[in-house]
């Protein structure tokens, strides 16, 4: 890196990062953000911590309240970050927000998924209408868009009619940055135990938990933990408690990295039987930590293991219980294969970025 650059800042908007997978997109890219190139966080989320690797960041605010008060806020603190801002600064937005129209300069914003279009199912209204808005925010108001899969990239496409021209593939890392803890404690009594578990993402209701709940019965050595996030789903806890196999059925609450990497590790097999994924980062990090990885036909899963998990060939308990038994008794992956590197997927992003024009965008008039 040359020494011009290193005055040059980014400032990061954050307004539209709730928990879950992106918010840990955040975590990483900080962590390995390159030395020399300041951070300035718009609208981190409240409760997030800042790795202690990082170097050079500043929190210029948090989100505060309900989402209408996030996004004035951080429309106000993007439209002063800016507007002070360098020669050479760069703006990211790292998910769909209404708050990008503050920025006096061009924004490039990362887009996960469009399942608000594609899986609307148990959203509500409310939530729904503010989807419509951010996103149309950002494709009307991003130089660039960048997705996290071309299978998300095909959407926007399709949906939004937005050009290759200005879309470009981010994939995000799967290395894990912690070293493995203890197994939380209802999968080590498992493991005292000697009865094997498979582990499956079930904090969203796109998740298919209720696929795998149905498939237990064909699947007589195997409990299910059910990765929860501490946002417990109630209608997969609902068609647990209906099942014949419900005593296999185990809601784990929110773990901590640690917990999270050795639980992953340990599992007979990792199972993402979604309905519908922008990508699909916990079946990515599995096929890294050698875990035997189960994924649904959708494609952004294919895509985000790069073919090394086990696909299921319908979304049917049956192919799931099929494609489980393929897993745990085929020879176990290598672990470090497969995805990229947090460094080396940061390292990417920073020469998309640096591939915008920065030129000022007119002042915002009427306020």
């Amino acid at each position: 890196m040359s020494p011009t650059d290193s005055g040059r800042a980014t400032v990061v908007d954050c307004s539209g990062v709730g928990p879950g997978g992106i918010t840990r997109v955040l975590t990483e890219l900080v962590r390995h953000w390159p030395a020399g190139r300041p951070l300035r966080i718009v609208a981190a989320p409240p409760t997030w911590e800042m790795p202690t690797e990082a170097a050079d960041v500043a929190v210029l605010s948090r989100q505060n309240g309900a989402r209408a008060h996030t996004i004035t806020s951080a429309t106000a603190m993007l439209r002063r970050a800016t507007g002070a801002a360098q020669p050479g600064t760069r703006v990211l937005s790292l998910s769909p927000s209404a708050a990008i129209v503050g920025s006096r300069l061009p924004v490039t914003t990362v887009l996960h998924d469009l399942a608000f279009r594609l899986w609307p199912h148990g959203l509500s209204p409310a939530v729904r209408q503010y989807r419509r808005i951010s996103y149309a925010t950002a494709v009307r108001r991003s130089r660039r868009l960048l997705c996290v899969s071309a299978r998300t990239r095909h959407d926007l496409l399709g949906l939004y009619g937005v050009a290759d021209e200005r879309t470009e593939v981010w994939h995000p890392g799967s290395d894990l940055a912690v070293v493995p803890g203890p197994l939380p404690g209802p999968l080590a009594r498992l493991r005292e135990q000697g009865r094997a578990y498979l582990l499956i993402a079930g904090h969203a209701a796109h998740k298919g938990v209720e696929i795998a709940v149905d498939a237990l019965p064909e699947l007589p050595g195997h409990t299910l933990a059910v990765l929860t996030g501490g946002q417990r789903v109630d209608r997969f806890a609902h068609h647990a408690a209906g099942s014949g196999a419900a005593d296999r059925v185990l809601f784990l609450d929110r773990l901590t990295d640690a917990g999270y990497a050795a639980a992953l590790g340990s599992a007979a097999a990792f199972l993402m039987p979604s309905h519908f994924e922008g990508y699909g980062l916990p079946a990515a990090e599995a096929v890294r930590l050698g875990t035997p990885t189960v994924v649904s036909p959708d494609p952004a899963l294919h895509e985000a293991t790069d073919g090394r998990a086990v696909r299921m060939t319908s979304w049917t308990p049956q192919a799931l219980a099929a494609a489980v038994r393929l897993a745990v008794t085929s020879p176990r992956p290598p672990e470090g294969h497969g995805g990229r590197s947090w460094r080396a997927a940061t390292a990417h992003l920073v020469t998309l970025l640096d591939a915008v024009p920065v030129e000022r965008c007119p002042a915002p008039t009427g306020r």
